[in-house]
């Protein structure tokens, strides 16, 4: 009998077994998680940040593909100008949208709600352009110009898909703060974004050349 269970822990805990294999994505998830906040620090780095993270969970976590640190970094220094400059315009942009919705709130004129209501709206769907913006910069080579518009033709042709990302990662985010342990920080972005790249790749695989798709790249798996 003991024989029989010793055996069963040493399939249970080899190498090849499913729990290991779930323990190893874990694993990679979280430390992929903690370089991905520590990048975020100058807060201009964002855009890159979540770009280089989408970029490692999506190529080395899910289609296990060369090393998550080294492709995390690959891609950061790759994207880190246009990241960067995605990033101060979004918050930029964000400011002055928030500013200007304050100042509608404190004049309490009659428009008042209305024009609430539409800085509120703008504001959630420059988050969704968002949402697709850093995926396309770390999938496809173009202008930034052109990766804008894109991210925005997408969320509006993928509108399912955007409501639940951005109505899950909201609600995630809302349970994180009011109820979980502040340490939870250390995987639930990473989280977030490995649970995200089954939407977005069905999004991204739709303005992907036939070739591409079919050919031996490691997003055509």
């Amino acid at each position: 009998m003991k024989q029989a269970e010793m055996k069963k822990q040493k399939k249970l805990f080899s190498p090849d077994s499913g729990l290991m294999y779930f323990l190893t994505k874990a694993g990679w998830i979280i430390i992929l998680n903690v370089i991905f906040l520590i990048t975020c620090i100058p807060l201009f780095t964002i855009g890159t940040s979540v770009t280089s993270l989408y970029y490692a969970m999506m190529k080395s976590v899910r289609k296990d593909r060369s090393y998550p640190v080294k492709e995390y970094f690959a891609s950061f220094k790759r994207t880190f100008k246009t990241g960067s400059l995605f990033t101060v315009a979004a918050m930029l942009w964000l400011f002055l949208l928030n500013h200007l919705r304050m100042v509608n709130l404190s004049m309490g004129t009659e428009n008042t709600a209305f024009l609430n209501r539409v800085y509120v709206a703008v504001m959630a769907v420059t988050i969704a352009v968002l949402l697709y913006l850093f995926p396309i910069l770390s999938r496809f080579t173009m202008k930034p110009g052109l990766m804008v518009r894109l991210a925005f033709v997408m969320a509006v042709r993928f509108i399912g898909y955007t409501v639940i990302l951005l109505g899950g990662s909201a609600a995630l985010f809302y349970i994180w703060f009011y109820y979980l342990p502040v340490p939870v920080i250390l995987f639930l972005p990473g989280a977030i974004c490995f649970c995200s790249t089954f939407l977005m790749e069905k999004a991204l695989r739709a303005y992907m050349p036939a070739s591409e798709v079919t050919g031996d790249a490691w997003y055509a798996q």
